[in-house]
């Protein structure tokens, strides 16, 4: 089986540390530490394995921090496609506080890596996406690259045939809109940046979602967390309700989860209806769990049959 090429620019060594009482202005120590390789196409990727669909993950890595990345990868079972760079991976970390039922994320800027690098990943990762199963773009753009960064890959996947997911916004998602992804996905608020304007109630969402499809995409899915969300299709549009959860541990990472979800599910040959349950699914399981994309298959399978469609 082909594998997933998930392609991002930025990942991270993210940290996740759980405490019983976070207090600040004051020495807090935690209760566990965990590490894992993480960023939004690494955490997509990690999920996709755990569902049982092989990814290769793409991005920039160096130094220590990128040495352990690549050792954690290896573990999950991702396949490597990272380009070396002579800059330090950059570091993460999530503060979980289960008296206050908090969780905070301190978010470091991805280094630049340098003009050969960028050129190396370019002229691999082009060849990379056609030989996939299914391109899935991650991410905004950071400064080194310009709004149409993603424009090639997506060309080059719709030369060979390969099918693309984009879970982005702005104008890193705009520009590629005009290549006829299969399925744009992004959040509400990503939803509101990209269109320049607030989408308070349901019609609204599902407006700016007509827009997104007028722009060139076949498909449009938007997210509201534990809220209601909205598939767009050129044959009809659906509303989900979540499915509800024993308890929310950390959310970081869940729409990464979604996105695997719904790829895996599209994989196995689901209609896209089906495969975007399943998707909420995967997004509400990695809610209950400490980490990203460390949950339970069969978890996932159980949540799914709790999430309530209706045809719109």
């Amino acid at each position: 089986m082909k594998s997933v090429l998930c392609l991002g620019l930025t990942p991270a060594l993210q940290r996740t540390l759980l405490f019983d009482r976070l207090e600040v202005d004051e020495v807090n120590r935690a209760r566990q530490v965990v590490e894992s390789a993480a960023g939004k196409a690494l955490n997509t990727a990690r999920a996709l394995v755990t569902l049982g669909t092989p990814a290769d993950t793409a991005g920039f890595n160096g130094g220590q921090t990128g040495r352990r990345v690549q050792a954690l990868l290896k573990t999950d079972g991702v396949g490597s496609a990272l380009t070396p760079m002579a800059a330090e991976t950059r570091s993460c970390s999530t503060l979980i506080d289960r008296a206050a039922g908090t969780v905070t994320e301190l978010v470091e800027e991805a280094p630049e890596p340098g003009a050969a690098a960028v050129e190396r990943f370019i002229g691999r990762n082009l060849s990379r996406t056609r030989r996939a199963s299914m391109l899935v773009i991650s991410g905004t753009l950071p400064p080194f690259a310009g709004d149409d960064f993603y424009v090639r890959f997506v060309r080059a996947a719709h030369d060979a045939g390969v099918p693309v997911v984009i879970d982005s916004h702005r104008a890193a998602l705009v520009r590629v809109l005009a290549e006829r992804p299969f399925l744009a996905k992004l959040n509400v608020r990503e939803l509101e940046a990209t269109l320049g304007r607030r989408t308070g109630t349901e019609r609204a969402v599902l407006r700016g979602m007509r827009e997104l499809l007028g722009m060139g995409a076949q498909n449009v899915f938007v997210t509201q967390g534990g809220r209601a969300s909205y598939l767009l299709a050129a044959d009809g549009a659906w509303r989900f309700a979540p499915p509800d959860l024993r308890e929310k541990v950390n959310p970081i990472g869940s729409g990464d989860c979604t996105t695997a979800g719904v790829v895996h599910a599209l994989l196995q040959g689901k209609r896209l209806a089906d495969a975007v349950r399943y998707g909420l699914a995967g997004g509400s399981a990695n809610a209950e769990s400490l980490t990203p994309a460390d949950f339970a298959p069969g978890r996932v399978r159980a949540l799914a049959r709790g999430v309530k469609a209706v045809r719109l």
